[in-house]
């Protein structure tokens, strides 16, 4: 996904998004659809690879269900499930990691709450830290760019603030459509070569649920790459293995699909 900005906003609402009423999946993966189209355009070229990490994962879902033939992969990393594989695995992590830790005040809640509701979001949001129960090596890169932002802020504060309320302007209004979400119901035909590279400790979007998503996948072709030692943002912190799964794996069948 493109995140395109001037050195100023056509309006003051533009920069506030007041008048952004539609930022939904939908207008997302169409905006993903028509950037893929110019990108055939401008390069010269019949198809292209899209990749989706996390909630991009279901916008370039939904962009191959919009528009197959501009598709010649889809890469899915982070691969996103359901809402609810998301709620109940996470719930069994904070409560699994509580009673590791002898934590009696969080067991205590957790207990109370018991099978969460997924379509409860406040809920949901008061399980606990979701850094807490991420893989090492996804909290590690989390605390590096946590390291870097008082830089960032201290030498660009407005580019900073832009960042910020830009991520809770998104956040908020997308989030009824990540609760909606169960692509085992809604997309299991992909009319593309589908991959999935993610890392086996991927706790924020469950590998294991990710790998359910894949084996109901009906595509011309299909692979998953589970890598070792990774989980969510397998692309940054094992880039080495997934820059070699798209090279290897992907690249020689995008290209006999004409990108």
């Amino acid at each position: 996904m493109c995140n395109g900005t001037s050195a100023e906003p056509a309006t003051p609402t533009a920069a506030t998004g007041k008048r952004l009423s539609d930022v939904t999946l939908d207008r997302i993966s169409k905006d993903g659809v028509e950037l893929a189209a110019y990108l055939c355009r401008e390069l010269r070229k019949q198809k292209i690879i899209v990749v989706g990490h996390s909630w991009g994962s279901l916008v370039a879902v939904h962009m191959v269900q919009l528009r197959p033939e501009l598709c010649a992969a889809y890469v899915g990393t982070g691969q996103v499930s359901s809402w609810a594989a998301n709620v109940n695995t996470q719930f069994d992590l904070h409560l699994a990691k509580a009673r590791r830790e002898g934590d009696e005040a969080q067991i205590k809640k957790l207990e109370a709450i018991g099978r969460p509701d997924p379509t409860n979001t406040r809920q949901y949001f008061g399980l606990g830290s979701l850094i807490s129960i991420m893989a090492p090596s996804d909290e590690d890169w989390i605390k590096h760019l946590r390291k870097q932002f008082p830089e960032l802020r201290a030498r660009q504060p407005k580019q900073a603030r832009n960042l910020n309320d830009g991520m809770m302007f998104t956040a908020e209004r997308v989030l009824p459509d990540q609760v909606a979400t169960d692509l085992p119901k809604t997309a299991c035909h992909l009319d593309t070569a589908f991959f999935v590279i993610d890392g086996e400790d991927d706790h924020v979007t469950p590998t294991s649920a990710a790998v359910d998503y894949f084996d109901c996948v009906k595509a011309p072709k299909k692979e998953l790459v589970l890598i070792p030692n990774a989980g969510h943002f397998a692309w940054m912190t094992a880039s080495d293995k997934f820059l070699d799964a798209l090279f290897s794996k992907v690249r020689p069948v995008a290209i006999a699909r004409g990108a």
